[in-house]
């Protein structure tokens, strides 16, 4: 059967490409861009959401390759891809917010349509995409100034079936790990209302964008296509930790991040992974391993302040 959105019908074995309008702003509409790719055969809906944060650049390009990629003829069911949801951040080439409202997009699901713009942009996703699916994957980066490697968030949940599901769904992709998350308004949330299983990847830095990173949330959701029976072919499921050791190294002073390591590195205890100084060259700050992982989170910004997170080492 056909796949509807927002009155535009998409016949089997076809491909859409439009854009939903969200509101009007002072100068231009504020616009989602989504494909519809309804596959010839019968089978589950998946939603892939990229530009949650509109610098996170990697996911973007794999949910293009994605669109690229795949033949509806030989798809069972639908494939919905919305490849920039903060398009004013994308717009302004801003980290984090609408610059409309200046509110976090990932932090105000599942919206609002009677206020402001990015609360509507979030209804919007959630009617019209996350609502009709089976199944929802949300990808991200690192931001601005950040760096992170094959990293999977799931939503925490008490249902022990959505969060196999999900567990399951994660371990599709080529992540070190799997954490459960509780951060309030993100896409997760949401779609744990709705009893919607959903993962949240990790990959990536702004600029340059790294192909490596690109290929991680391609394979990824391809590899789950499979899994789901919508694409034919063996899925490969692994056997990632769930919740492993993790330690968050935050600055003690302001100053100079002079890091020794990058995202993706394995260390040993005691490795040296860098120090912050200050702006004479004075270290106030060594900052060594605390134990034996991998740094999956790198702060990579030169400067730094009081608080601001240096890395996370998790034990994998």
């Amino acid at each position: 059967m056909s796949f509807t959105i927002d009155n535009i019908e998409v016949p089997k074995g076809e491909i859409h490409r439009g854009f939903l309008k969200v509101a009007e702003g002072s100068t231009h509409n504020i616009e989602l861009p989504f494909i519809v790719i309804n596959g010839s055969g019968e089978g589950p809906t998946l939603t892939v959401l990229s530009g949650v944060h509109a610098l996170e650049t990697a996911p973007i390009e794999a949910v293009l390759r994605l669109a690229e990629d795949i033949n509806p003829i030989n798809v069972s069911g639908t494939l919905l891809l919305v490849p920039v949801v903060n398009t004013e951040g994308f717009h302004s080439r801003k980290p984090y917010n609408n610059q409309l409202d200046h509110l976090n997009q990932n932090k105000v699901f599942p919206g609002d349509p009677e206020s402001s713009i990015t609360k509507r942009v979030a209804h919007k996703v959630f009617t019209h995409f996350v609502s009709k699916s089976d199944y929802l994957v949300d990808c991200h980066s690192a931001d601005l100034g950040e760096d992170v490697k094959r990293g999977m968030f799931i939503y925490e949940t008490e249902n022990k079936d959505l969060a196999e599901q999900m567990i399951t769904m994660a371990r599709c992709f080529d992540c070190d790990f799997i954490e459960t998350t509780s951060i309030s308004g993100n896409t997760g949330e949401a779609a744990n209302l709705l009893n919607i299983p959903c993962i949240m990847t990790e990959s990536g830095t702004p600029y340059p964008i790294r192909d490596e990173d690109v290929i991680y949330h391609f394979n990824g959701i391809k590899n789950l296509m499979t899994h789901l029976g919508m694409i034919k072919g063996k899925a490969k499921i692994g056997d990632q930790p769930v919740n492993p050791k993790t330690e968050r190294i935050w600055a003690k002073t302001g100053g100079i991040w002079r890091r020794r390591v990058e995202a993706g590195q394995k260390v040993e205890k005691g490795d040296v992974l860098g120090g912050v100084s200050d702006l004479t060259g004075q270290t106030k700050q060594s900052v060594t391993a605390p134990f034996s992982g991998s740094v999956t989170f790198l702060r990579i910004h030169y400067s730094v302040n009081e608080g601001d997170t240096l890395l996370w080492l998790t034990e994998i």
